[in-house]
């Protein structure tokens, strides 16, 4: 914790620690993940067959508002806080009330796991149109292999950054921290592919190989 508060400058205290790196904290949007998952399997056919039935128009009647609810709240969940950040790094945003404060560290990581949820369950059913064509583009699926051993490894190489920076790192200007960024989500997809090529892969082959010799 030293080392980060000496060399990054948080304006929000202990409310990292406590409300942001916790894993109790973040298992919000894995729960309800698993109650899509068991809304799908329970009721996806037949909503499914549902909108089979319907004409095209009625899809979009539909469909409409539920992606741009949901696109709604997942923008207000990413850009939320944008004022008050702003404010706290020496910008012109506002502050936030204490009242939104606690709905916000609330409700952000279940509405955001609620909303992908939503248009997960729109897609599988037939409501995604063309956004379902983007994301059943097979190209994803080198990312999809990928988007774990990025998880397991994006914070150590953001610790290593930090901890061998001379001087202090502040969220202004954007254009620093976009260059950060994309140059840590870079690295992380490198590492990302010798721990799946020397590790993850080489184990679930094994793992096949004995589970077909157990069947």
């Amino acid at each position: 914790k030293q080392w980060y508060q000496r060399r990054v400058a948080i304006t929000a205290g202990d409310d990292f620690w406590l409300l942001y790196n916790k894993p109790y904290i973040r298992i919000t949007p894995y729960l309800v993940g698993i109650l899509g998952g068991w809304a799908y399997w329970s009721y996806g056919e037949h909503a499914a067959q549902l909108v089979r039935r319907m004409k095209e128009g009625k899809k979009v009647v539909v469909g409409v508002p539920i992606w741009a609810a949901t696109a709604a709240v997942e923008y207000a969940v990413v850009f939320g806080l944008y004022d008050d950040i702003q404010k706290n790094i020496g910008g012109h945003g506002k502050d936030i009330s204490q009242v939104d404060s606690v709905f916000y560290q609330s409700l952000a990581r279940v509405a955001w796991g609620l909303a992908l949820t939503i248009q997960i369950l729109a897609c599988q059913c037939g409501l995604g149109g063309f956004i379902n064509s983007i994301l059943s583009w097979k190209g994803w699926l080198v990312f999809a292999r990928l988007t774990y051993a990025v998880y397991l490894l994006h914070l150590g190489l953001m610790a290593v950054l930090f901890m061998q920076m001379r001087h202090t790192f502040f969220l202004n200007p954007d254009f620093e921290f976009a260059v950060y960024y994309l140059g840590i989500l870079g690295m992380s997809y490198l590492c990302a592919i010798c721990l799946y090529t020397c590790v993850e892969q080489p184990l679930a082959s094994v793992e096949a190989m004995t589970y077909r010799k157990q069947k």
